[in-house]
C-alpha cells in the first residue's frame, strides 16, 4: 500500500510532533493492463464537468469531519474573506459559502488580501493569507486568522502573532505572498512563500522557513527556486511566434505535499493574466528541506492546452472514500483573479519515478466521471499504472477516438514494450508513454529492433513519436528498411507536413537493435540514428504554439518490433555536466554575470571561439530589432567559473535563439 502525508488535507488526523497532519492510503501501485476493461456499471458511473465554479482563483481545500472546505481570493462578498463547505469534490457548484472575516479599513492588512489557506493545525483552525496597505504594492506582507471555535466555517479574528494584526513576520521583512504552511517528512512544521529576493523587487521566488508553531517563523528564509526558465518568466504580449514575449519571472503559490517517500512543492510560473501562467514541480531530492541544494526543479507539469488556458494553482486532494487522488486548479478566462473558475481532475503517479502526472487540462464539458465515494460512483483502475497508456491530448478535447492505444502491444517493464505482429495495413499501430506531457523541451531515445514485417503496406516501418500532443500536433521517427531510409514527418495545426528522408548506413541490420533519439527544442527537432545526427527539422506553423509540447510514443506501420530502454531525459531538471561543452563563437568581449537577471558585471568572456554548457531564459539584450533573451552558463575567460553571457554576443544566433557552432541548439539548464 502506498501512503502519502497531506499536511491536513485527508480524512484522518495523525498527532505529529505538536501538529495534527492528516493521511491517505492511496491504491497499491502493481501492474496493470494497459488499458483495462471497464464493467457496464463502469460505463454508466456519474460524471461532472469542468469548470465546476466561477469566479475561484488560488483555491485551497482541506477535509475534515467528512466535508471538504475551500477557500479562494475571489468569488467572497465584499469585504470578506470566506469558506465554502461541501461533502464532495464535484459539489463545489453549489457548495455553501460562509463570511468568516470581515476585513479591515486602513489597515496593513485591508488590501489585496490574497491566496487565503485554511488549515489544520494542532487543534486549530486557521487561515493564512497576503494583504497589503491600500495604495502600497510593495508592502504586501504574510497574515494568519485563528478561528474562535473548532468549527471549520468560522468565525476567525487575527492571530495573536506578536505582531500587528496578525502578521507573521520573517527576518527578510521583505514583500511576500501565498503562504502555504506543512509538516515535513521530519515531522517539523514549515512555510512556504513566494517573495522578493531584494527590496528593488524584479522577480518572485520561493522561499522556505522553519515554524516553532502555527504562529511563528522561527528562522531564515532561504530561496529554493528562482524563475529562470522560459515557462517561467512569460509576460503579455505572449506571442513567441512573432518575437514579442514579454518578460515577467514569477514562481508563486507554492504548495507541499508528500509521496512515495519525497517530499514535493509545485508553484505556478510566469504572469497570472497570460496563458501560459502554469504548474512547475520542485522536488526534494533526500536531503534537509532548508538547503536549496536538495530541490531539483522540473516542468511545466501543467499547462495550457485546447481550449483550457492559464491552468495554475495546483491543490492536491483525495476522494471522499480516500481511495483516489484528484487535484483542483484555476483556470483563466479574462486575465488574473475575478475571471478565474474552479476545475477538476483525476491525479496520477508516474510509474517511473512517482512523480505527479498530471495530464493535460481537460475541455469545458468533456464528462469525467466522478471522484470515488461521491454519489453514483464507480471504482476505477489506474490506466498509466503500466507506464504507458493512451495518449492524453485527445482524450482532454473530448476526442474518444483519437490518440488511443492500438496494436498487439505486449508491455514487459515502464520502459519496454513490443509490437507482437504487424497490423496487416497501413494504419499505424501505437502506444503511448505514459509521462508528463507538458515538457516543452527534451530528449527521447529508445533502443529498437524489427522482429517480422507485413505484406500490406508499401512502407512498412517501425519508430517512435517525438512528440504527440494530439492527432492534428505531433513528430514521428521511423527507420524503413524496406525502401532503406530514416524517415520523419509531422503534423502541425492539422496541416501534414512533408516526408524526409535519410538513407540507412550501409549493411544496416534491422533484426539488431538501434537507437533513435530525439533532441526536441521547441519547434526544432534534431534525429539521431545510433548517435549520429541523421536530420533537424524545425516546424512552422500560421500561429503559436508549434508543436510546444507532447508526450513521446512507440509507432510501427505494418511492421512488428520490440522496444527497450525507452527513456525521457534533459527536461530541464538540472544542467548538463561540465563534460559537456557546446562550442560557440563570440563576435566581441562580452561581460559575463553571476545570474540571468544580475545587472553587476562579474567576469569577461573573450572575443573568439569559446564553450558553455547550457542555456537559461533571462532579461533581454540587444539593440533595436537584434535581441536575445537566452543566457549561457559558461566559465569565462576573466572572472568566477559557472558564470552567464547573453547570447546575444554569438556570432550563431537569431532573435532568442542559442546554437553552437554545429548548428545544435544549446540545451537548458
Amino acid at each position: 500500500m502506498v501512503e502519502v502525508l497531506r499536511s491536513r488535507r485527508s480524512p484522518l488526523l495523525r498527532a505529529l510532533t505538536g501538529l495534527v497532519a492528516l493521511v491517505v492510503a492511496l491504491l497499491p501501485t502493481t501492474a496493470q493492463a494497459v488499458r483495462p476493461t471497464l464493467s457496464a456499471a463502469a460505463t454508466a458511473a456519474a460524471t461532472f464537468t469542468n469548470p465546476i465554479r466561477q469566479h475561484v482563483s488560488d483555491p485551497y481545500v482541506i477535509r475534515y469531519g467528512g466535508y471538504y472546505y475551500m477557500t479562494s481570493t475571489d468569488g467572497c462578498d465584499a469585504g470578506y474573506l470566506c469558506v465554502w463547505k461541501s461533502a464532495t469534490i464535484s459539489g463545489f457548484a453549489s457548495a455553501a459559502k460562509y463570511d468568516v472575516f470581515r476585513i479591515p479599513g486602513g489597515q496593513s492588512n485591508s488590501a489585496e488580501v490574497w491566496a487565503p489557506e485554511i488549515h489544520y493545525a494542532q487543534g486549530h483552525f486557521y487561515i493564512y493569507y497576503t494583504a497589503t496597505t491600500a495604495g502600497v504594492g510593495s508592502a504586501h506582507r504574510l497574515f494568519v486568522l485563528q478561528a474562535t471555535g473548532d468549527d471549520p466555517t468560522g468565525s476567525y479574528t487575527e492571530a495573536d502573532t506578536g505582531y500587528a494584526h496578525g502578521q507573521l513576520h520573517e527576518s527578510s521583512d521583505l514583500w511576500a505572498i501565498d503562504p502555504t504552511v506543512f509538516t515535513g517528512s521530519d515531522g517539523k512544521l514549515y512555510i512556504a512563500w513566494s517573495g522578493w529576493p531584494t527590496s528593488a523587487g524584479g522577480q518572485q521566488a520561493i522561499y522556505l522557513a522553519p515554524m516553532s508553531d502555527p504562529l511563528h517563523i522561527s528562522g531564515d528564509r532561504v530561496q529554493i527556486s528562482a524563475p529562470t526558465r522560459p515557462w517561467e518568466t512569460v509576460d503579455n504580449p505572449d506571442s513567441p511566434s512573432s518575437g514579442t514575449v514579454g518578460y515577467f519571472p514569477v514562481n508563486e503559490g507554492p504548495e507541499a505535499f508528500q509521496h512515495g517517500g519525497r517530499t514535493y512543492i509545485t508553484f505556478s510560473a510566469s504572469f497570472c493574466g497570460t496563458r501560459s501562467y502554469a504548474v512547475g514541480l520542485l522536488t526534494n531530492t533526500g536531503g534537509t528541506l532548508l538547503s536549496s541544494s536538495s530541490w531539483t526543479k522540473t516542468g511545466p507539469i501543467f499547462k495550457y492546452h485546447g481550449d483550457v488556458v492559464g491552468s495554475a494553482s495546483f491543490e492536491p486532494i483525495t476522494s471522499p472514500d480516500g481511495t483516489e487522488d484528484w487535484f483542483l486548479v484555476h483556470s483563466s478566462t479574462a486575465g488574473c483573479d475575478a475571471g478565474r473558475e474552479l476545475r477538476a481532475q483525476r491525479l496520477y503517479w508516474d510509474a517511473r519515478d512517482g512523480s505527479p502526472l498530471l495530464g493535460y487540462p481537460v475541455d469545458d464539458g468533456v464528462p469525467l466521471e466522478v471522484p470515488s465515494g461521491e454519489p453514483g460512483s464507480v471504482a476505477s483502475a489506474d490506466p498509466y499504472a503500466s507506464g504507458w497508456a493512451d495518449a492524453f491530448g485527445d482524450a482532454a478535447e473530448g476526442d474518444s477516438t483519437h490518440g488511443r492505444q492500438t496494436g498487439a502491444w505486449s508491455v514487459t517493464s515502464p520502459s519496454a514494450a513490443g509490437l507482437t505482429a504487424p497490423s496487416g495495413s497501413a494504419a499505424w499501430s501505437q502506444l503511448f508513454y505514459a509521462g508528463n506531457p507538458n515538457y516543452e523541451d527534451y530528449t527521447v531515445s529508445a533502443d529498437v529492433r524489427q522482429t517480422a514485417t507485413g505484406t500490406t503496406s508499401a512502407y512498412p516501418k517501425y519508430g517512435v513519436y517525438a512528440s504527440y500532443a494530439d492527432r492534428d500536433n505531433h513528430a514521428e521517427v521511423f527507420i524503413d528498411q524496406r525502401n532503406g531510409v530514416l524517415a520523419t514527418h509531422a503534423v502541425v495545426q492539422g496541416v501534414e507536413q512533408s516526408w524526409q528522408n535519410s538513407s540507412l548506413p550501409t549493411g544496416f541490420d534491422p533484426t539488431q537493435y538501434h537507437t533513435l533519439k530525439v533532441v526536441k527544442a521547441g519547434a526544432a527537432y534534431t534525429f539521431y540514428l545510433d548517435g549520429s545526427q541523421a536530420q533537424q527539422r524545425t516546424f512552422t506553423g500560421s500561429s503559436f504554439p508549434v508543436l510546444l509540447n507532447g508526450q513521446p510514443g512507440l509507432v510501427a506501420e505494418d511492421t512488428a518490433a520490440d522496444y527497450r530502454n525507452v527513456t525521457v531525459s534533459n527536461t530541464g531538471g538540472g544542467a548538463p555536466g561540465v563534460s559537456v561543452k557546446y562550442w560557440v563563437d563570440t563576435f566581441a568581449n562580452a561581460p559575463v554575470y553571476a545570474s540571468p537577471t544580475s545587472t553587476t558585471q562579474t567576469g569577461t568572456l573573450n572575443a573568439g571561439t569559446n564553450y558553455v554548457y547550457c542555456k537559461v531564459w533571462g532579461r533581454q539584450i540587444g539593440s533595436g530589432s537584434s535581441y536575445n533573451h537566452w543566457w549561457l552558463r559558461t566559465d569565462p575567460d576573466v572572472g568566477p567559473v559557472n558564470q552567464y553571457v547573453s547570447a546575444y554576443y554569438l556570432s550563431r544566433w537569431g532573435n532568442d535563439e542559442a546554437k553552437d557552432n554545429s548548428g545544435t541548439v544549446i540545451p537548458d539548464c
